[in-house]
């Protein structure tokens, strides 16, 4: 499939205009949905849409001004999700391959287990590593040897080849309905920096978001 940015597209509709405004406005969004359908034919984008009509969510595309704009929204986050995982798992250091098999993606808060094209787009997406040195590979306090930030660079990827999509880097508590050796419990000094015993850690997190920006 195409990357994100084909998406961002204007089309330049020949409609008569000796035509009534009722008219030309349905043939304005017979042209639109065509445009719609034929795109989504070729693979370029994906079945799923939401659609803005002048600026307004889900209007049907015949109530569109005759100098106003109808938008398809793709639902890129099934997309977006797959291609996280993939950076993460490839930039990740490796000896045993535990860690970089590992990463896990978690959907409005629950482990995803179906099909990552069926992601609703609406949803907070969180691709995170719960093993205990997590957190100290992606701050670079396990071996200088490893390169750190590793999820702000997946990230800035990210942002260039999906720009209608939110990515944030967080930290966040990982339960054991996530993982079984989650959450870990904090036993004191470390190298990255003094933390207190007893504590549970927090993760560092990949977030994604589907932006309702419309312009």
């Amino acid at each position: 499939m195409a990357q994100a940015a084909t998406f961002s597209r204007s089309l330049r509709l020949f409609v008569d205009r000796n035509l009534s405004p009722d008219a030309l406005r349905a043939e304005m969004a017979r042209q639109a949905i065509a445009a719609r359908d034929a795109v989504i034919a070729r693979g370029e984008a994906p079945p799923s849409w939401r659609r803005y009509v002048d600026g307004k969510a889900d209007a049907p595309e015949t109530s569109v001004r005759l100098d106003g704009a109808i938008l398809y929204r793709f639902n890129l986050t099934g997309e977006a999700a797959e291609a996280a995982l993939t950076l993460c798992q490839s930039t990740s250091p490796v000896r045993s391959g535990r860690f970089r098999d590992a990463w896990v993606l978690i959907c409005d808060d629950k482990p995803w287990k179906q099909a990552l094209k069926d992601l609703p787009a609406d949803s907070t997406i969180l691709i995170v590593n719960p093993l205990p040195y997590a957190r100290k590979i992606e701050t670079g306090a396990l071996e200088p040897r490893i390169r750190r930030n590793q999820i702000e660079r997946v990230r800035q990827t990210l942002m260039r080849r999906f720009p209608t999509l939110i990515f944030g880097k967080t930290f966040v508590r990982v339960g054991s309905g996530i993982a079984p050796s989650a959450p870990y419990i904090l036993r004191g000094a470390s190298g990255e920096r003094r933390t207190r015993a007893g504590a549970v850690m927090t993760y560092p997190a990949l977030e994604l978001k589907y932006s309702e920006n419309i312009k």
